[in-house]
């Protein structure tokens, strides 16, 4: 008989790891199918209209859970300089910017990315092309991370200094010598 006992506990203890492998590869099932939900939904929003292309843009998704994504923080120095600046602080006026999700709104005095005087991403970027001329679009990504802690994509980049001539100039490319365009501030 102790065969026979040693076979139902070795059946019974196969069953429970095999009903706890079913039931982590259910959980797993649902967080995939939740993700899949997400990112339909995302497709939607983008073919819909404006303003949800705008909350997309300024919410990004982890694990299933909406996570504002924050403007980082300038250093109060050169915060102060930006405030000391009248010029600088009105030519935000008037251009959209990016707020709280719940608050997404563009057009017309939607204000600067910060009212407690901040910088806003154009003056950023304009602030390291003027300390360092004729820099490439993933060396500027690369100042940009390391003077204001602004993790971002080269698309991003390019968008801003592509639609702002008014800030932004640029070298041809040089296809003979293997050369990218490189940016400045005017």
């Amino acid at each position: 008989m102790n065969s026979i006992d040693a076979f139902q506990r070795r059946l019974r203890n196969e069953t429970i790891t095999v009903e706890k492998e079913i039931a982590s590869h259910n959980r797993q099932l649902e967080a995939l199918n939740q993700r899949l939900q997400g990112l339909r939904r995302a497709a939607e929003l983008l073919e819909s209209e404006q303003a949800a292309v705008v909350e997309l843009l300024q919410t990004g998704t982890g694990n299933g859970l909406t996570i504002a994504r924050q403007m980082p923080i300038a250093p109060a120095s050169r915060q102060k300089k930006a405030v000391a600046n009248p010029t600088a602080a009105h030519r935000g006026v008037g251009r959209s910017s990016q707020i709280d999700s719940s608050k997404a709104r563009i057009g017309l005095h939607a204000g600067a990315a910060s009212h407690d005087g901040g910088l806003t991403r154009l003056d950023m970027m304009a602030a390291v092309l003027r300390r360092h001329p004729r820099r490439s679009v993933r060396e500027l990504i690369a100042l940009l991370n390391k003077e204001y802690r602004w993790k971002t994509t080269e698309s991003a980049v390019t968008g801003h200094l592509y639609t702002r001539r008014d800030k932004f100039v640029h070298t041809p490319p040089d296809r003979a010598t293997n050369r990218p365009v490189t940016w400045s501030a005017k």
